[in-house]
């Protein structure tokens, strides 16, 4: 409403004429007495400059008689002088000029105060933008006679205000097709300001409405949201946050949360963006699932294994709390596998870690590390009792019959067990303490448990002393060859020879078979030494045919390691090219168990040699799950008895047996020798039921080089003697 004045007070306003200062009254300014005076108008400029940027004017209503002080001229662009209210209308755009002319005439009707915001084109042409307000004087019947405000020119806070709001529509655009959900929160009271249709999707999703969530519900935790507001809040970014969400059907959804602080309507707001990387997560689960799990039965693998290893160590030695290492080994496996097919084998291995898995606890660890290995970490026991109580719960465990796919399956297990702190170590130091033990429980019987112990300790050391000796004996040439004669049954004449690897340590003296061979099995060191007695073989092959020597065929004992590592071919052709000797003057040894252990790989070698000329003789046979059909595959040639047959003919068991083989060698037309003939008895019985062959301390130990050529002189030389007799 307009202010009214009493009737008692005079509206005055002093003014300056000819340097007198006046006092003007509000009648005098109705009465237009001093509406041109200069007195006036120095008056309006001082009320301009109070009004710094402002231009004045002022509407005498009864007179129609109207005053701009220049400032205000200058917003308008018009000259100064102007006295009519209509000469400024004509100023106001056109567009604009009905609406400020309705709003004028309702102000003054109303007596409230005026405030206008409109267009002016300016005699140049130029279109501003102005803001007008004042407000209505009324004398003292109320009637209104000044009409006075102010002016000013908007153009540019108009102008930026729209391009704020043109940008804030680019930017509203933006965001509702950003292929990504968008929310924009208030720090202060953390509720939703904005979030676009992705992000209502997202919500739905997660079963959460977005009319009534609050921030702090998408956060996994507390935690989480205190972190995101204090890095919005102190830096105006955050860094990148993975956060695991529960979708409604309870199901994870993986979402990376990256924010900055925006002026969003005029205040500091969070823009919050939301990807999607469930998808990404997912794939780096599966990838670390094929790295550190064993893909058949889904527990960890050997990788998995030691790194677990390693982790409880660190918290062994920061808590004394110990644990204890089992490694488990199947008892018959092997039978099923190759009876019942891989099948079969394979979902045993399932089955088995699956019954492993019920006796552990969470914070155990199980792992298969090999064919039908597996490994367990179980932690927080004691020294003794608990690991072997739990050792004694597997082995039951797994004693008991397993039913797959209606096939019913009988296996078992042994454990060779390190406990630490008590066991010290390193994760390989403590594998190969609890595979020592492992050993140990298979020598005691099938079913049983071996704790790692300080005689086992010793043997460890004695171990590792051993194996670097005997890389050292490769390297420096500390190994020789010796051959043991192989006699004919009949006449007892040397026929062939075996050569056998031997090791004169440069303190120690010789060092038995029984101890290096395994060791260099174990390690692959059996490959460099099987190349080394191959080359010496081939090489007194050689020799000997220079010299016209007959000896016959020299057999070499091949590993089953030096198969599975598939350079047997280059190792065994490349020395008989190296010194030009024919395939037919070499004999290679393989145990059954060989073949068994790598079919195809075996297989695919073992026939090229044998397609060479190669001679392929099947030792120990008899002793493992003999088949027929390795015979046949592997194009076999002859078959050694083994001695545990031999020494025990007197048995009558062991003599049938031996009589089976023999028979069965026969009906595939192979030559059979019997080996580990140590009495005249054993030789006269293998001899007697069909034996080509004998091989044992009976006829000759193993013996160096030139009494090997000695003997196969002596044998030439009675052949001659025979033949000029004859």
């Amino acid at each position: 409403m307009g202010r009214r004045l009493p009737r008692r007070k005079k509206l005055t306003k002093t003014a300056v004429r000819r340097g007198r200062a006046t006092t003007v009254t509000a009648a005098q300014m109705a009465d237009g007495n001093v509406f041109d005076d200069v007195a006036f108008a120095k008056a309006g400029l001082e009320l301009a400059e109070r009004q710094a940027g402002y231009g004045a004017w002022f509407w005498n209503l009864p007179t129609d008689s109207f005053y701009m002080t220049p400032n205000a001229c200058a917003v308008l662009g018009v000259e100064e002088g102007i006295t009519k209210f209509d000469s400024i209308m004509a100023a106001i755009h056109e567009d604009d000029r009905d609406e400020v002319t309705t709003k004028v005439r309702q102000h003054l009707d109303s007596r409230e105060n005026y405030d206008l915001a409109c267009r002016i084109r300016r005699p140049d042409g130029e279109v501003r933008w102005i803001r007008a307000r004042g407000h209505v004087s009324l004398d003292a019947d109320g009637a209104p006679v000044m009409f006075a405000g102010s002016i000013e020119d908007t153009t540019y806070q108009v102008e930026t205000l729209n391009e704020l709001q043109r940008s804030e529509m680019r930017f509203r655009s933006l965001i509702e097709s950003a292929p990504f959900p968008v929310v924009i929160t208030r720090p202060s009271d953390k509720t939703l300001r904005y979030v676009n249709q992705r992000a209502v999707d997202l919500l739905d999703e997660l079963g959460k409405p977005s009319d009534t969530l609050n921030v702090p519900d998408l956060m996994a935790d507390k935690e989480t949201y205190d972190q995101v507001r204090e890095q919005l809040l102190t830096h105006g970014v955050t860094e990148n946050f993975e956060l695991a969400l529960k979708r409604a059907d309870g199901n994870p959804l993986w979402i990376l949360l990256k924010g900055l602080i925006i002026d969003y309507e005029g205040e500091p707001c969070a823009y919050l963006i939301l990807l999607d990387v469930t998808e990404r997560r997912e794939l780096e689960q599966q990838l670390r699932t094929q790295a550190t799990s064993d893909p058949l039965t889904g527990v960890a693998n050997r990788t998995e294994l030691l790194s677990q290893l390693e982790f409880a160590i660190s918290v062994s030695n920061r808590t004394d709390e110990g644990f204890a290492l089992l490694l488990l080994d199947l008892d018959n496996f092997k039978m099923v596998n190759d009876t019942r097919g891989h099948s079969i084998g394979d979902k045993l291995l399932v089955e088995t870690s699956k019954r492993l898995g019920k006796l552990l606890r969470t914070t155990d660890t199980v792992a298969r590390i090999g064919g039908d290995e597996f490994a367990i970490i179980a932690r927080h026991l004691d020294k003794t009792r608990g690991v072997t109580v739990l050792a004694q719960k597997i082995i039951d465990s797994l004693a008991a019959p397993f039913e797959i796919d209606g096939v019913i399956a009988n296996v078992g297990c042994s454990i060779g067990i390190a406990r630490y702190p008590w066991d010290k170590g390193d994760p390989e130091l403590l594998m190969q303490q609890a595979d020592l033990a492992l050993y140990r429980a298979k020598d005691q019987g099938r079913g049983c448990f071996h704790l790692f112990d300080e005689e086992l300790s010793r043997a460890v050391h004695e171990r590792m002393d051993m194996e670097r000796d005997l890389r050292v004996a490769i390297e420096t040439n500390q190994l020789f060859v010796m051959y043991q004669p192989r006699f004919d049954a009949e006449t007892r004449e040397p026929v062939a020879g075996e050569a056998l690897a031997r090791w004169k340590h440069p303190e120690k003296g010789l060092v038995s078979p029984g101890i290096f061979i395994p060791i260099a099995e174990e390690t692959g060191l059996v490959i460099d030494l099987g190349r080394v007695v191959l080359d010496q073989v081939v090489s007194d092959i050689a020799r000997w045919r220079e010299l016209g020597l007959d000896v016959g065929p020299m057999s070499v004992n091949i590993s089953a390691v030096h198969l599975a590592a598939g350079c047997v071919l280059e190792d065994v052709f490349g020395a008989l090219k190296k010194y030009n000797v024919p395939a037919k003057c070499l004999q290679v040894e393989v145990t059954e168990s060989t073949m068994i252990t790598d079919e195809e790989s075996a297989s695919s070698q073992i026939k090229t040699l044998a397609d060479s000329g190669i001679h392929i003789l099947i030792d120990d046979f008899g002793t493992g799950y003999s088949s027929l059909s390795y015979l046949h595959r592997f194009h076999a040639h002859e078959l050694k008895i083994d001695r545990s047959f031999v020494s025990n003919v007197a048995e009558a068991t062991s003599a049938i047996l031996a009589r089976q083989i023999v028979s069965i060698g026969k009906s595939l037309d192979l030559k059979i020798v019997a080996e580990g003939v140590e009495t005249d008895a054993q030789a006269d019985f293998m001899t007697a039921i069909g034996c080509d062959e004998l091989q044992g301390f009976l006829l000759s130990r193993p013996i160096e080089r030139p009494a090997f050529e000695e003997l196969m002189r002596g044998k030439a030389e009675r052949l001659a003697a025979a033949a000029a007799k004859a």
